[in-house]
């Protein structure tokens, strides 16, 4: 006698799991309004330098300058020790490879600019932006139709 397993098609599988992820991303934006609170950066005014570089791309967005970026990452960076390095930081951020620490740096002195994704990332884990929610239009089958 055969044993046989009933299976959803990958479809509803797939369906199941983009279910599972949203709840999930739910769970945690819910908890990251829950996370600690931490004062601004100790002598360092970051109002004088507007606020181009809290806007999206969309919005007219600008690289912030070196003097933010420093104080901004330096304040992290003493905040959650485990991120002191520039390294880690640049781990933390998406930066892959043996130069994220010297990018950080770099981003840190004005040699580069910090690129929009980066910067955007560290805005949201630092609670200064909202995580962007992108609507899905469709779901659109995987298996190719005969």
């Amino acid at each position: 006698m055969a044993i046989t397993i009933e299976l959803p098609d990958i479809n509803e599988q797939r369906l199941t799991l983009l279910r599972r992820g949203a709840e999930k991303g739910c769970e945690i934006l819910r908890l990251n309004l829950e996370a600690p609170h931490y004062g601004s950066a100790r002598d360092f005014n970051a109002e004088t330098f507007g606020d181009k570089h809290l806007r999206t791309e969309n919005e007219g967005w600008e690289a912030p300058v070196p003097e933010l970026v420093n104080a901004w990452f330096g304040q992290f960076q003493a905040t959650f020790t485990e991120y002191a390095s520039e390294a880690k930081l640049g781990a933390l951020l998406g930066l892959n490879g043996k130069q994220a620490d010297r990018r950080i740096r770099a981003f840190k002195s004005g040699e580069i600019s910090v690129p929009y994704g980066i910067w955007r990332r560290f805005l949201v884990i630092t609670g200064r932006a909202s995580q962007e929610i992108i609507p899905v239009l469709g779901i659109f089958d995987m298996k190719i139709a005969n």
